[in-house]
Parts: structure tokens; sequence; C-alpha cells
């Protein structure tokens, strides 16, 4: 094992991606903000949501001195929107307090699961904790060429943990998993951990680990524009996954654009169908009819000034591009 641990960091020392907080040293919210924005989300796209986010929040209690809704405006576009709700609700809670050091304590601010803990008390603290992600699963399963449960993947991520540099050891195994040890074509042949991988001894490394497709469910949906020279009527939604952000009305199932359109007390004669688009969330594609009609003395609202969905970005584009 000391081998395998020696091989993996000489490898990250000379090839690890030069990110912002590898080059010079970054607070533990910083830390924490990375974490928790690139669980979902690609490093080149998360990238530029964390500069702009720990620019505007350099500490908790900045966060928590304003509204919800700005850094709702700030993580547009960068989906799963309950991590900056949770976010929010752990800036206020801290307050003044400083952002605790180990896994456990971590472990009890809202929306931190036992992914982000690790990480964060290794890398801002230097906890000997091992953290487990999908690279360090996909890793770990090739190591053993075995389909691991949750449990024996974290067991091994234990005993492998390299105690000395715990945070640098972490970012190594994740790295690989991420740039060599890949879900498809792996680049075995430039893998530092090849002498001690069973998988790599056999004609399918990629087979493990056992795949975690979800299926996606397809669902029908209407959106209603309802334009005027001040704006669009735009609600604040509601629910896990858009709970907080704006939208135009909007409604799901067969009978979608009846029930919009009752609700609203709108008359078919009085919209136009001016297109449809495709929207996936993780678990249902959604195909949206786009309704237009006009405002009646409703409220409207600038689409600018209130954070959007980018379900709802898409739409108001294609309103734009068909009024253009």
């Amino acid at each position: 094992m000391e081998a395998a641990q020696a091989a993996l960091l000489s490898w990250y020392e000379t090839n690890a991606r030069p990110l912002p907080w590898r080059i010079s040293k970054v607070s533990a919210w910083e830390i924490l903000l990375a974490e928790i924005i690139l669980q979902q989300t690609r490093m080149e796209t998360g990238l530029e949501y964390w500069e702009r986010i720990r620019k505007e929040y350099p500490n908790p209690q900045s966060m928590a001195a304003k509204p919800q809704e700005r850094l709702l405006q700030l993580w547009q576009g960068c989906g799963y929107y309950a991590r900056a709700r949770n976010l929010y609700k752990l800036a206020c809670q801290l307050g003044s307090k400083p952002l605790p050091q180990t896994r456990d304590e971590l472990l009890e601010l809202p929306g931190i699961g036992t992914y982000t803990a690790a990480a964060v008390s290794s890398i801002a603290f230097g906890e000997s904790v091992a953290c487990v992600d999908g690279n360090v699963r996909r890793v770990i399963s090739r190591l053993r060429a075995k389909h691991l449960t949750n449990k024996e993947v974290q067991i091994n991520a234990d005993q492998l943990l390299y105690t000395d540099r715990p945070g640098e050891w972490n970012q190594a195994i994740m790295e690989l998993g991420s740039t060599i040890c890949t879900p498809r074509k792996p680049k075995c042949v430039k893998c530092p951990l090849q002498p001690h991988c069973l998988a790599t001894q056999t004609p399918t490394p990629e087979e493990w680990p056992a795949s975690r497709k979800v299926k996606q469910k397809k669902v029908q949906a209407t959106v209603l524009i309802i334009a005027g020279n001040g704006g669009l009527v735009l609600n604040e939604r509601e629910g896990k996954i858009l709970g907080g952000l704006w939208g135009l009305p909007y409604q799901e199932g067969e009978n979608a654009q009846i029930n919009l359109l009752n609700s609203l007390n709108i008359e078919d004669e009085n919209i136009t169908e001016i297109g449809q688009i495709t929207h996936d969330f993780s678990h249902k594609k959604i195909q949206i009819t786009v309704l237009l009609t006009s405002s009646k003395n409703h409220k409207l609202t600038n689409p600018r000034d209130v954070p959007l969905a980018t379900l709802d970005r898409k739409v108001i584009a294609l309103y734009e591009s068909e009024a253009s």
C-alpha cells in the first residue's frame, strides 16, 4: 500500500490541474464554496460560479447579510438550486462564528453531506478522514475489480488514506478519477496505480463500478408567457428543485394547457403557440409547449431583476427571438 500511496502522490504533484485553490492559499469558507458548487457541476463551468460567489461573499456573515434572492441570482444556470438554498441557511446559522474544523461538526450544518464534510475537513484543516465521491468510488472499484457497496468503498478509502497528507491524498485520488480513471476509455497506461490495479489486468476495466443510471421520466408541460411593456408575469416558485427562483406560469401533465389557462382565467382564443422546447432534469425529460398572450392588468416583472431557473430562461430566450 505504501508503494501505491507514494506513486499516486508523486503523480499528483506533477500532474494536478492548476486550480485556483491549489495555486494560492484560500480560506476554509472558499474551499467549502468550491466543494458545494462542484458537487454536481462540471469543473469548467463551476469555476466561474466559484469566482463570482466568493468575490461577493468573502465569508459566511457577508452572505447572511444579504437576501437569499441575491445568491440565487448569482447561482442562475448552475442547477440543483437546493445547494444554494442550503448554503444560505448554513451562512445564516454560522453568522460570525468560524467554520467548524471536523467532519462530524461540519455534518451538523445544513446541506453538508458525508463527502463535503470529509473533503472540507481534510483539505482545509488537515483532518485524517477519507472522502468518497464518484471518482473515488470508480478508482477503488477498479483497484479491487469488484462491484462494492457504499460501505465497502468507504472502508477501502479509509484503508488507503495517506494520513500524513489527507487533504492532498483526497485531492489526488479524485484527480486521478477525473482525468485518468475515467468512466469510459480509462487511460490505464498513464495511471500511476496500474501495477496495483486488478481491473487493468482484464480486457474491460471500465466494467467497474456497476452503473447507477437513473431512468428519466418523459413529461409533457405547458408554459404561458404573459407579456407587456413592463415585463412578464413571473412568480416565485416553491418546492425542493426550483424553490426560491422565479418562473413563468407552468403546468405539467396531459391536461397541462387546459389546467393552466383555467387557473389564470384566460381563454384559448387569446393565446398563440410560439414553439416547443425540451428541458432535462436528472429524473425527467420535459417536452414544453410555449404559449404567448398579452397582459391585461397583470403585475409584470423584468426577468433581469429576479433569479430564474434555466428552464424559464430558455423559454424567455425563445420568446425574445420570436419577438425580434
